[in-house]
């Protein structure tokens, strides 16, 4: 059974607020699946806080929508 967290049940635009907020993110990663889209795919990388495109990605044509995530870059891995 895969477990899930309170951060997997968040709306994208929730999750991508909260990873903001956090002192412990540099950066944030848009992740993209393996049969993404072109849209997606263009957009795939790591940007700085304030610069992250939306999920779901404008204008993507993949037949089961976007499914991109957010990934978060972290300053240190330990308190």
């Amino acid at each position: 059974m895969q477990q899930t967290s309170k951060f997997d049940q968040l709306t994208p635009a929730a999750a991508l607020e909260k990873l903001q907020k956090n002192p412990r993110v540099r950066d944030i990663r848009l992740v993209v699946s393996a049969d993404c889209c072109p849209v997606c795919a263009a957009q795939e990388g790591t940007y700085a806080k304030d610069q992250v495109p939306a999920v779901p990605v404008q204008g993507c044509s993949h037949p089961q929508g976007c499914r991109c995530f957010y990934e978060p870059m972290l300053k240190e891995l330990y308190p």
